[in-house]
């Protein structure tokens, strides 16, 4: 398992030639830039919910793992950085090993202004066991957010609902 920052040239050539998930970032000039997961652990193994969940939370956990690691490091060296960003990228996009697309989640265009991929002081100061669940808690709300879609009702639908009249059971 492997992380790549792609700036927005590399980004750019590489298309969709890629296996793992990638967080698109879009910068304030309109370039993209990328952090590219790859690895086993990163790729789905085909193109079910499952498989799509259990990359997404191999992704959470590293962002948790990393900040977690880079939190106990800076006490000593205040100037070490990860190259995660705490910032939500514009797309997600997940492919398997073998480069085919399983998903793509567009953000920039979503109701969400954060998905919570770096976890909180609070997170990170909780119990090993609770440290586990609050990962999989964090990924399965993230995991509904990147496919939430907000659904206006139709002015049809309220019309019909309205001239239906209502049935009732006799008992008998």
């Amino acid at each position: 398992m492997a992380i790549c920052k792609l700036n927005a040239a590399q980004f750019a050539e590489m298309g969709n030639d890629f296996s793992g998930v990638i967080l698109v970032y879009t910068g304030q000039d309109d370039k993209k830039t990328a952090l590219l997961f790859f690895g086993a652990d990163y790729e789905a193994a085909d193109k079910s919910e499952n498989e799509k969940f259990r990359a997404w939370k191999n992704v959470i956990a590293t962002f948790w793992e990393v900040k977690q690691e880079e939190t106990r490091l800076r006490v000593d060296n205040d100037g070490i950085r990860s190259k995660l960003r705490a910032s939500t990228p514009s797309a997600i996009i997940f492919h398997t090993a073998k480069k085919e697309k399983v998903a793509s989640y567009q953000l920039d265009e979503s109701v969400w202004a954060r998905i919570g991929l770096v976890p909180t002081k609070k997170d990170l100061e909780r119990s090993v066991r609770d440290y586990k669940k609050a990962i999989h808690a964090a990924t399965k709300a993230s995991f509904d957010a990147l496919g939430f879609r907000v659904e206006l009702p139709k002015e049809e639908k309220k019309a019909d609902k309205a001239s239906k009249p209502v049935e009732t059971k006799n008992a008998a």
